[in-house]
């Protein structure tokens, strides 16, 4: 069992290292000790809260470049419940840079610093992936989650989730 921190019982489990088996990394871990499974979920994954990728596609060009086309919708914090729609497209030799450009582009930028990924068990069925970033724009700092089917898939989601941590909150 992982735990992270102590109580006057014994120790409190890492709903992380339950589902994952691997603890969070460090820095982070201090960051989210004593969060249980749904506050540390609300707290570095509300990766819906004000961006959401409403369609992705790939097209391989050659050469280990390939075109994405997306629609990223955002919302202004002031008007909640409205979505603006965004068709952006893009040349890149990977998923996490072609998101990173697209954020960029609508004045969302995201610099990754740290990078982990983990296959493991999130929602109680397999094949489920995260990936962990700590991200900055600027001065600001943060941690962020995202889920998903596939390696790609949690990176982006995880990406999502800091520029919303790091310009919306």
């Amino acid at each position: 069992m992982y735990t992270t921190t102590s109580s006057p019982t014994g120790t409190t489990s890492c709903p992380f290292g339950e589902r994952f088996g691997r603890r969070l990394p460090r820095g982070f871990a201090d960051e989210a000790a004593g969060l249980d499974w749904r506050a540390l979920i609300d707290t570095y994954a509300p990766s819906t809260d004000h961006f959401h990728l409403a369609d992705l596609t790939r097209r391989p060009l050659g050469r280990g470049i390939t075109a994405y086309e997306a629609i990223l919708s955002t919302r202004d914090p002031s008007t909640p419940g409205e979505f603006t729609a965004h068709r952006l497209t893009t040349e890149s030799c990977g998923d996490l840079t072609a998101m990173s450009e697209m954020l960029g582009r609508i004045g969302a930028r995201v610099e990754i610093e740290r990078f982990h990924q983990y296959e493991g068990d999130a929602f109680g069925r397999t094949e489920s992936w995260c990936t962990i970033l700590q991200a900055t724009c600027g001065r600001r700092t943060t941690w962020a989650m995202g889920f998903g089917q596939s390696p790609g898939e949690a990176s982006i989601v995880a990406l999502l989730s800091a520029a919303t941590l790091l310009h919306l909150r």
